[in-house]
């Protein structure tokens, strides 16, 4: 019974049957991987785009802070009998960046 089993055409069967479920298991992780390295192609790019656009706007940002305090240095100095309301305060997560 066991010589039956490792008759050298049972092995070649068995070997090519082993060989046929590896390739193809291994073509499927190959489609899977192109697949993820296009996602985090594609990932890493649309960060570059991110990282510039938040530093546009934190640059605007930061324009518009020293634009706000101008006014009401201006306002303060023409019309000292207004009240001028005070300006609202950066967010402690923001003061870094700004």
């Amino acid at each position: 019974m066991l010589l039956e089993l490792l008759s050298p055409e049972r092995i070649t069967a068995f070997g090519m049957a082993f060989s046929g479920i590896l390739t193809a298991w291994v073509g499927a992780q190959t489609l899977q991987v192109k697949k993820l390295r296009a996602r985090v192609d594609e990932l890493e790019t649309q960060s570059t785009r991110d990282r510039k656009l938040l530093s546009s706007a934190l640059g605007f940002v930061r324009e518009l802070l020293w634009h706000i305090r101008v006014q009401d240095l201006l306002l303060r100095q023409h019309a000292p009998g207004v009240d001028v309301p005070e300006p609202p305060e950066i967010p402690d997560d923001l003061k870094e960046e700004v």
